[in-house]
């Protein structure tokens, strides 16, 4: 990588709109194409600012370019001398944006951690979640150059399975599921049933979400506003799958699942609980995985965040998920903390108290906590 007086670091605040250039670059460059795109960094800070953040909190773009060149670009909140890579309970995945011509993944995050200074000389800390086990050990790699303390904590867990067709994807599930499967399939012959698989909204659609979503066991949203773009935004971009089980007539099971590539992503799960007798969400999900592989060529099903036990049922592999709280060295209190947080662990390993952010981790796991 070259030297620091190569790069230029220039902020932009995320109610100001960037210039036509930038907007593409991000495009172009997006970790990912739903969950880490401009768009949905967009939408998460405007629904940030007016439900999930201190009123001191600001929310900008960090541009590094060398040579005049834009190579990375990170949507970040900060609070006084403490940064966070923008993120919340909606949030499944976080990533810088980099140019993978001139930067690797070690080198994107290095970069950003060493050009804080230019936000802020006295920066303390800067915190990243959910990180997968590739994100935290590049993070854990930069205490060896960079002058900082990376400490992780744990967060969730994502469940996910890869499969070649449909058939070979039930066959391998739990005899457990498949009974149950069978079981309810049968009883709910008793009852006019019918499923539904929508890529277009319509106000009867929208409706029939929130109706099940506020009879289910469900935390209630702070605000609609979010998922509601969500949907409009897949809807737009080709991404939606929503997925209703009606039981005479009324919806009893709703699915958000969104799409890229021959992924499907199980976002949003609801159902009646009055009608959890009869299974409704099982039902629903056996044929949404179905029907994906069969019509949209689906190959990995992704359950993204929740340590939820239903979920062992259907998936193959668990990742756990982490957090990560990284300290500057160069800040006082930064070394403060580090001690604070040193003795924390050895307190720990010697007495066994857990000191996790359960708390914490419990709110913001709970978009895909279904």
């Amino acid at each position: 990588m070259s030297s620091a007086s190569s790069f230029e670091v220039k902020i932009f605040p995320a109610e100001d709109t960037l210039p036509l250039v930038l907007q593409q670059w991000l495009i172009l460059h997006q970790p990912h194409a739903v969950f880490a795109s401009p768009d949905w960094y967009s939408s998460l800070i405007q629904f940030k600012q007016r439900h999930d953040c201190k009123p001191n909190t600001t929310f900008f773009w960090l541009f590094i370019f060398q040579y005049g060149k834009p190579c990375l670009a990170a949507p970040l909140e900060r609070e006084g001398n403490k940064f966070r890579a923008v993120s919340n309970f909606y949030t499944p995945f976080n990533e810088v944006f980099f140019d993978s011509t001139m930067l690797n993944l070690t080198q994107a995050w290095s970069l950003l951690i060493n050009q804080l200074k230019s936000v802020d000389k006295r920066w303390l800390s800067i915190e990243v979640y959910p990180l997968f086990p590739v994100q935290l050990n590049t993070l854990l790699s930069l205490q060896k150059n960079e002058h900082v303390c990376v400490f992780p904590y744990h967060f969730s867990a994502n469940f996910s399975s890869e499969f070649s067709d449909f058939s070979t994807y039930w066959v391998n599930r739990p005899s457990r599921l498949r009974n149950t499967y069978k079981r309810r399939k049968k009883a709910l012959q008793k009852f006019e049933n019918s499923i539904e698989i929508h890529t277009e909204l319509t106000d009867a659609i929208r409706q029939d979400y929130w109706q099940v979503y506020n009879l289910s066991w469900k935390i209630q949203e702070p605000s609609r506003e979010f998922i509601n773009w969500l949907m409009n935004w897949a809807e737009e971009h080709n991404k939606l799958r929503l997925g209703i089980l009606k039981i005479n007539g009324h919806a009893a099971a709703f699915q958000l699942w969104l799409i890229n590539g021959d992924t499907a992503y199980i976002y949003k799960l609801a159902q009646d609980k009055d009608k959890d007798s009869l299974s409704p969400g099982t039902i629903l999900t056996e044929h949404m995985v179905r029907t994906l592989a069969d019509n949209d060529g689906i190959k990995r099903i992704d359950f993204l965040l929740g340590d939820d036990s239903f979920k062992t049922l259907w998936m193959d592999n668990k990742t756990e998920v982490m957090g990560a709280e990284i300290f500057n060295q160069a800040n006082f209190w930064g070394v403060v903390l580090t001690r604070l947080y040193k003795l924390r662990d050895l307190i720990k390993l010697k007495t066994g108290i857990n000191f996790s952010k359960k708390a914490f981790v419990k709110k913001t796991s709970g978009a895909s906590d279904e």
